[in-house]
């Protein structure tokens, strides 16, 4: 990328993977209903009376369950890049922190032990904050190489730091 022109912004939307659909997640929900309701009344009507409250109890479970996992998976974050300020902030319209992108360090640590993410930061002067923990590996680094490229023209410097330890 070219070096930025005086005033301009480039924005990063970081997006967790999200294939299911709010139409989608009423539709298993109502579909595993059906299939539980069946079950549950073919129990009781084999003599066990208690499958019904049963049945109602795991589908109200499951279905907070998965509604909370669909919530926060689409919740990501905006990092916009200007000449004079790097912000990073929630999907959700919250900031979480804002620094001068000269002095701002891209850090790839690694995990902390086998199979663990490793983690992709961004600070300055001793604050730092995380982006992409829910990115894979590949898309991490990839999203660490852009990261590092977009900040470029605007320090003249640094690549992206490792960290010491595998």
């Amino acid at each position: 990328m070219s070096e930025m022109a005086a005033g301009e912004a480039v924005s990063v939307v970081v997006l967790p993977h999200r294939s299911l659909t709010r139409r989608g997640l009423v539709a298993f929900l109502l579909a595993q209903g059906i299939v539980a309701g069946v079950f549950a009344a073919l129990a009781a009507w084999r003599g066990n009376v208690f499958a019904p409250g049963f049945a109602i109890l795991e589908l109200a479970v499951l279905a907070v369950c998965l509604a909370r996992v669909w919530r926060a998976s689409g919740a990501g974050q905006i990092i916009t890049l200007t000449p004079s300020q790097l912000t990073v902030a929630a999907t959700a319209g919250t900031e979480t922190a804002r620094f001068h992108p000269y002095w701002v360090r891209v850090r790839l640590t690694p995990p902390r032990w086998r199979g663990w993410p490793s983690r992709l930061l961004l600070g300055s002067h001793g604050r730092e904050v995380e982006v992409g923990a829910f990115l894979n590996e590949d898309e991490r680094r990839e999203l660490a190489r852009r990261l590092t490229e977009l900040l470029r023209p605007l320090q003249g410097r640094r690549t992206i730091e490792q960290g010491d330890s595998e």
